[in-house]
């Protein structure tokens, strides 16, 4: 596979979709900062409590994180369900339209998503419980909660080593359920080990692999500018995720024959 040309085209299409529709890219921007609405508003809430000098009983603060959560999750997913337009593969980059659309796919990716992640969660979840109970027994003695940190530590590492096999069927079983518009076959395993095979395996870890150390590297950049490196970091986001959305979409169509060139 020519991991340039996939970075390239890649590149062109956000580039094209983004720098030539600039109102996309507004909306996309206003979309990425609707869940962080509800968090504020948690926060609103709280404050005149913290100003009082009372604070709120641990209920309180559970049923606002909790419902904050919530409402942050059905917001993102109008996010969510735009990207899906480009897993469909439309060209050249959709306009942000069609929000009931959106938003009703963006759900359901989300649930396939918390779907996928139900292992991750079941490990760090055991863990933590496992690490809460140890520390209750071991109490103050430090020589006792060494084992309790390498148990920690060993659980986080396996967390991650699942995360990372769940996450390469995830990705295609995303893109299968754009395709079909059915959630099942986001979970049709056989499918997406026979895409992958046609990718090749090796060939796309090594690409996600590519992909996922550049847009680090680039986060890591923009991360160290003072002031203003946050609010930059902002403002390209939705163009790191259509790059990354476009990048996966041809990697998955890299598995499926080419057209028959007409004579």
């Amino acid at each position: 596979m020519d991991f340039g040309k996939l970075l390239s085209d890649s590149f062109e299409y956000t580039k094209d979709g983004l720098f030539g529709n600039p109102a996309t890219w507004i909306l996309l921007i206003v979309l990425a900062l609707l869940p962080a609405i509800p968090f504020i508003l948690g926060i609103l809430f709280l404050v005149p409590s913290f100003m009082l000098g009372t604070i709120p009983d641990m209920t309180t603060l559970i049923a606002v994180f909790v419902i904050a959560i919530i409402i942050a999750i059905a917001l993102g997913a109008f996010y969510m369900g735009y990207m899906l337009k480009i897993f469909r593969g439309e060209k050249p980059l959709p306009v942000v339209s069609g929000f009931g659309t959106l938003f009703i796919d963006g759900i359901k990716y989300t649930v396939i998503e918390l779907v996928y992640s139900i292992p991750v969660l079941i490990i760090l979840l055991f863990t933590a419980g496992a690490a809460l109970m140890a520390a209750m027994s071991a109490g103050p003695n430090i020589d006792a909660l060494l084992p309790l940190i390498g148990g920690v530590i060993i659980g986080v590492l396996v967390a991650l080593v699942v995360a990372f096999i769940i996450g390469l069927f995830a990705i295609i079983g995303v893109v299968r359920f754009a395709r079909t518009g059915s959630i099942g076959e986001a979970f049709n395993f056989s499918a997406i080990m026979a895409t992958i095979s046609k990718i090749g395996w090796g060939t796309y870890i090594l690409a996600l692999i590519i992909v996922v150390a550049i847009i680090v590297i680039v986060q890591l950049i923009l991360g160290v500018i003072p002031y203003i490196g946050g609010i930059i970091q902002l403002i390209i986001s939705p163009f790191i995720a259509v790059f990354f959305t476009r990048y996966i979409t041809l990697l998955y169509e890299s598995s499926e024959p080419a057209a028959p060139v007409m004579a």
